[in-house]
């Protein structure tokens, strides 16, 4: 659908390097994709398998504003969970938990078979993380050896991109969702969760303060979730191929503690 010229939009709510975000009405958000960016057929394919499952906001229409294509979607109240922990830390654990419990209830959808294939988007990516070669040839090994998988992944998924309304928990931001192995998704957050670097202009005492409530909250995340699941065998193999493939995002101050990472890994397996 084509949105009528001179349509106005609402307040900025939020901004990307693919897309940014915008009031549309009183109940709705238009999230309006950059041009050269297509990750709303991946957001669009994922949110209408989640529609009836209440864990995400529903998508209500697939638009173009000024040539550029946007998605309106259910506008749903409240903070993020990071957010909710920068206010209330002592709620680490009750975030937590809930955290789990969203991720589970995504792992339970069966992807759509449009959706990209987890394993091949991470072979793409440990391709362009500009690797050393003897590490390139141990976490593809790693990555051969892991299994292939056909629920809805989110691939970016972190109390950012969970949305607290009351009793409602509302995970956003699908523009990386995959096809694979839940457990693969599950290594991506308790990478982001325990390594993931904090924004560059944040002071020293926060960081302090962040790397505290992290391990905590990573740890708690992980026991929640494995209660709610089946048994998790191969956590450390994704974990490695993650540290890999987080490297060709391309953060510079992760860089030496990603590979220092993999190269304690491929010495744990000599």
């Amino acid at each position: 659908m084509n949105l009528a010229d001179g349509t106005t939009l609402g307040p900025a709510l939020g901004v990307g390097r693919e897309a940014e975000v915008y009031g549309f009405g009183d109940d709705a958000v238009l999230k309006l994709y950059r041009p050269g960016f297509g990750g709303h057929r991946t957001e669009a394919a994922a949110l209408r398998a989640l529609d009836s499952q209440g864990i995400a906001p529903k998508l209500v229409d697939v638009v173009v504003h000024d040539g550029r294509t946007g998605l309106i979607v259910e506008r749903v109240p409240g903070s993020d969970m990071l957010t909710h922990l920068q206010r209330q830390p002592w709620h680490v654990r009750a975030v937590a938990r809930s955290l789990a419990a969203a991720h589970l209830a995504v792992h339970q959808v069966q992807a759509p078979a449009d959706l990209a294939d987890l394993r091949e988007v991470m072979a793409a990516r440990i391709r362009d993380a500009g690797l050393p070669q003897h590490l390139l040839g141990f976490v593809s090994r790693v990555l051969d050896g892991l299994p292939d998988g056909d629920r809805l992944c989110h691939g970016d998924y972190h109390p950012g991109n969970v949305l607290r309304a009351g009793d409602r928990t509302a995970v956003i931001d699908w523009g990386a969702a995959t096809r694979g192995a839940p457990g693969a998704d599950h290594a991506r957050t308790l990478l982001l969760l325990r390594w993931a670097d904090p924004l560059p202009d944040t002071p020293l005492v926060s960081r302090a303060v962040i790397a505290t409530g992290r391990r905590l909250l990573a740890s708690a995340y992980a026991r929640a979730y494995r209660r709610g699941s089946a048994p998790l065998q191969q956590t450390q193999s994704w974990l490695t191929v993650h540290l890999a493939a987080r490297l060709s995002e391309g953060i510079a101050a992760e860089r030496d503690m990603l590979l220092r990472r993999l190269r304690r890994a491929q010495h744990n397996t000599v």
